[in-house]
């Protein structure tokens, strides 16, 4: 759905010739200046338009899925005319995913209905052209290539009715020609010009799929067809070489500046939907995060990978997508319907992707789903060469997302499987050949069937196989489907089990799984290891609130603060504590307090601040009864997210029935979760980490989970805590204002 907003900002939208009388310009627009000629109008559901910088001055960035142009037009189509801009995409237009002969592509610029008018469009995949209608005929010109990505480009289309042609031209040069069959005149559509939207919407649930997720300058009509040497004369007003492609495709700051629920501190894509990072790996001295996401909105389709950088694990920079789904000929690709999660491994100088790639065929040769591979030499990373679709689910009835690793000189390959039985793994290792290698598929993984290991679920998730100690791994999965549901018993959450390789096989130490985290708001933790050998994890904190407030927002799910993984003494439980690199976002200490006493009164900690780490050190209620820390409180106390640590009981509370009053949030007002004393120890030091909408909790830094609440007063900033059984003693209370080092 696509709400409109008419908005009088700064921008200029020019009606001046620019050409000769001949070629007379009707339209242009170089956005600008600071006022919109009447009828003109950028839409968007955000407070303002994007200002971004241009081939000349600024230019207008649309946001993908709810922003575009409507402008006032009257062309004669008389003898033609001239459509032409500059114009610089970060991805190809969203769709439906369904078969090529079924999909709606966007438009670069149209004013067309369904039997007038013309359409500058671009498709899912890049494919693009011209559509026209004249009183003789339909044409439809294809441009060779696909429209390029990450870089300004001037594109240009003349329909030329005197000379029976019509003509596509990318950065000055002709690149596409047909003869009009007839001398004719165009027949015109009754409605506006729009820029960045198509003709015919295409969606799901709220969401409107199929607009450009782009940047505009320089947008011109003319009243008549431009000529190849006019052509290249627009085109050479510009020195494109000098162009900065990354500033102009950057979602500004202001776009998100009044949104009190979005996460500043943490790997974070710039806008719209992203999902599990379930591929990190560092390169060197370089943290690179690959994950799933929609570049054009925040709803799930079509998914990329996403690509994200970091020195030090806390600051990101954001880098152009690395994978998207593409086709191999006129109607089919291995993975047109999307570039699923998967893994990265180093070896030698060469990165390697293993990813789930999807498509349309209900054949198993085609590899629906199957597992593809992609290699990089770039020493960034940024450029990939998709090597094709490896291995199939001959094996299984469905399968996704792979993991590796390298033991002993051999690569293993894990993959979430749906087995008759239910969730399970798909196992293959990479044997030598003369050819280099061949994955060969081995029928067990683990000692324990995954029958007696799964939690009643329809297929495993995202696996994840490490090595914690020399005689200890940790086999780590995402359950979902069949009696596993988002908030029920069993929820959506990573599990796990400790054991020992021995025979060529997995031993878990015990049948029954344990939670990665004490509440379940966290899953599908990607992992790769620091230079001091210990492991990194960072999982995704999913939304819960509705898709309506997810469009509203402009963006979807976050992740978590980088974590380390370690085994904890007993030898059964993964111990999580925030990475050491994280404590580098401390900026101003905002608390700093000794032995405090605390009573059932809720007593003020922290006011003010919406990002922040708090240290709690605790003697007494949180071992020997409840301690209650409220977050998020308003100054009226009208909303607050309650965490109970009740270590008498063995439990932690997470009660959300009056964190917010927007009625946007979802799920179960009240989630528990066991706390096992026996192997984290008596509650003793409290970490919590808020920003924005997400919450990071550690105890003891060891136990851990995260979750998402929403407040709708931006005020809801503050920190109470009581202790309503019997008094408690905080030996320290510390605070700090998160900030970039």
């Amino acid at each position: 759905m696509i709400r409109r907003m008419r908005l009088a900002g700064p921008l200029a939208f020019l009606l001046l010739p620019v050409l000769a009388a001949n070629a007379a310009a009707v339209v242009e627009l170089d956005f600008d200046g600071t006022t919109l000629p009447a009828g003109v109008s950028i839409e968007t559901q955000f407070d303002a338009w994007d200002q971004v910088p241009g081939v000349s001055g600024k230019a207008w960035r649309t946001d993908g899925f709810s922003s575009y142009a409507s402008i006032p037009l009257d062309l004669s189509g008389a003898s033609g005319f001239t459509v032409s801009t500059w114009i610089i995409l970060e991805s190809y237009p969203s769709d439906l995913e369904v078969p090529v002969d079924r999909l709606s592509p966007s438009s670069i610029a149209q004013q067309r209905d369904k039997s007038r008018g013309f359409d500058l469009f671009i498709d899912t995949y890049g494919r693009w052209g011209l559509r026209a209608v004249t009183d003789k005929e339909k044409v439809q010109v294809d441009a060779p290539g696909n429209f390029p990505l990450y870089e300004w480009a001037h594109v240009a289309a003349a329909v030329d009715t005197d000379g029976r042609s019509v003509t596509l031209f990318l950065n000055g040069e002709e690149v596409a020609r047909q003869k009009l069959k007839n001398k004719s005149k165009l027949v015109l559509a009754d409605k506006p010009l729009e820029l960045a939207r198509s003709n015919a919407d295409v969606g799901f649930l709220n969401f409107t799929f199929n607009l450009l997720n782009a940047a505009y300058d320089d947008f011109a009509i003319h009243d008549s067809a431009l000529t190849p040497d006019d052509v290249r004369a627009l085109y050479a007003e510009r020195d494109s070489s000098q162009l900065d492609a990354a500033a102009s495709l950057a979602v500004p700051d202001s776009r998100f500046a009044n949104d009190h629920l979005r996460p500043r501190f943490r790997a974070m894509p710039p806008a719209n939907w992203t999902n599990e990072p379930h591929g990190m790996v560092r390169k060197g001295d370089t943290w690179h995060l690959f994950y799933q996401r929609t570049p054009n909105g925040p709803y799930k389709t079509m998914m990329h990978w996403g690509h994200m950088a970091s020195d030090d694990l806390v600051t990101w920079r954001h880098l152009p997508d690395a994978l998207w789904p593409e086709l191999q000929d006129d109607t089919f690709g291995f993975d047109q319907k999307g570039i699923w999660s998967g893994d990265v491994i180093i070896d030698g100088d060469a990165a390697f992707a293993f990813y789930t790639s999807v498509n349309h065929s209900n054949r198993l040769s085609a590899f629906n789903p199957g597992v593809a591979m992609a290699v990089s030499d770039d020493p960034e990373l940024r450029q990939w060469r998709k090597m094709g679709p490896i291995i199939n689910t001959q094996h299984v009835n469905d399968f996704r997302d792979p993991y590796l690793w390298r033991e002993d000189g051999t690569w293993h390959m894990l993959i979430g499987a749906a087995l008759e039985s239910g969730g399970g793994l798909d196992y293959y290792v990479l044997e030598a050949t003369d050819e280099g290698g061949k994955w060969v598929h081995r029928p067990r993984f683990s000692a324990i069937s995954y029958r007696i290991l799964d939690v009643g679920s329809i297929i495993w998730e995202m696996p994840v196989y490490e090595a914690l100690t020399d005689d200890v791994r940790i086999l780590l999965v995402n359950p979902i489907g069949g009696d596993v549901t988002k908030y029920g018993d069993p929820a959506t959450r990573a599990i796990y089990w400790m054991g020992e390789s021995r025979d060529g096989l997995f031993h878990p130490f015990d049948r029954e799984p344990r939670m990665l985290d004490v509440i379940p708001g966290h899953l599908a933790p990607t992992v790769a290891r620091g230079t001091d050998g210990q492991i990194r994890a960072i999982g995704i904190v999913d939304e819960r609130r509705t898709p309506q407030s997810q469009e509203d927002a402009g963006w979807a799910h976050t992740f978590t603060l980088p974590r380390v993984w370690r085994l904890m003494p007993d030898g059964l439980t993964l111990g999580q504590a925030p990475a050491p690199e994280v404590a580098a976002l401390r900026g101003e200490a905002i608390a700093d307090v000794l032995d405090q006493q605390i009573r059932g009164t809720p007593t003020p900690l922290i006011e003010g601040e919406r990002a922040y780490e708090l240290v709690l050190e605790v003697e007494g209620a949180a071992s020997n009864g409840q301690l209650v820390l409220d977050i998020l409180a308003s100054p009226d106390r009208g909303e607050y997210t309650r965490l109970v640590f009740d270590g008498a009981r063995g439990e932690v509370v997470l009660d959300k029935s009056r964190s917010s009053l927007s009625g946007e949030g979802e799920g179960p007002d009240t989630v528990s979760g066991s706390y096992d004393a026996t192997a984290f120890g008596d509650i003793e030091t409290i970490r919590v980490f808020v920003d924005g909408s997400v919450v990071d909790v550690f105890i003891n830094d060891a136990a851990a989970f995260a979750f998402r609440s929403y407040p709708a007063d931006p005020e809801s900033t503050g920190v109470h805590i009581s202790a309503p059984e019997a008094a408690a003693r905080l030996s320290s209370v510390k605070a700090w204002a998160l900030g970039q080092p």
